[in-house]
């Protein structure tokens, strides 16, 4: 059921503001920090409103209003901290960013994120395509990691082109859900494009559902086509 509200939780949010490229939130892991193309907490602050940090700047760039930073301790993934912007007092037009990661989470057991089932999408090497849309952007390859209850099950690295076949098959999977069925319709209601713009393939290109469409990293079907992936992202 919670992750079925955060995906209605996406339909509310303006179609402008999904065009739009969104700053990251990060992860901590092996030593090193990533960018997250997904953002676990929005689950967490849809069902629990009062948790969500008040923020003095919210853009088109950062809808969310935070960014945060994760780690996985001991197979676990925990919210390391989580900041906000501030305007900077002794500059005009200038922000600061603030931690609130004590006054968010004071407990440390609340850190643990024992309630959260997704897979996290991590961004590696060079940018190899520019998309004005949400996280839509390519990368040389991706570091995938499934999480269930807080816990780490597996992960595995792809090439940019065995990425895109596996969003195809959750895409796929995405079309086959009431949510999926939800988002257009809305979206449909709400877009001002002409009758032929591709409605579809921009649900494909603004993502959201690769958090939640839980399918094997691996392909059952070893002769797919890797040409339905270039298709669907042309």
């Amino acid at each position: 059921m919670l992750r079925f509200l955060t995906y209605l939780l996406s339909l509310l949010l303006s179609v402008n503001v999904f065009a739009t490229p969104q700053r990251s939130d990060y992860l901590m892991y092996q030593g090193e920090k990533y960018r997250l193309h997904t953002n676990p907490l929005e689950e967490l602050f849809f069902v629990k409103k009062e948790l969500r940090p008040e923020t003095e700047v919210r853009s088109s760039g950062n809808w969310r209003g935070y960014i945060a930073t994760f780690s996985i301790n001991e197979d676990y993934l925990v919210v390391s901290d989580i900041t906000i912007a501030k305007r900077d007092p002794h500059k005009e037009h200038s922000y600061l960013r603030e931690s609130v990661f004590l006054k968010t989470f004071p407990n440390e057991s609340d850190r643990k994120m024992d309630w959260f089932t997704g897979l996290l999408v991590v961004p590696l090497g060079k940018r190899t395509r520019y998309v004005h849309l949400s996280y839509a952007s390519q990368y040389e390859n991706y570091l995938l990691i499934r999480i269930q209850d807080g816990l780490v099950l597996e992960s595995d690295e792809m090439d940019l082109e065995e990425y895109m076949a596996f969003k195809v098959r959750q895409f796929e999977a995405f079309k086959a859900t009431p949510a999926y069925e939800v988002r257009y319709k809305v979206l449909s209601k709400i877009s001002d494009h002409a009758d032929d713009f591709d409605l579809e393939g921009f649900i494909f290109k603004m993502g959201g559902f690769t958090q939640n469409i839980d399918i094997p990293f691996k392909s059952p079907n070893k002769s797919s086509n890797p040409d339905a992936a270039s298709s669907a992202d042309s």
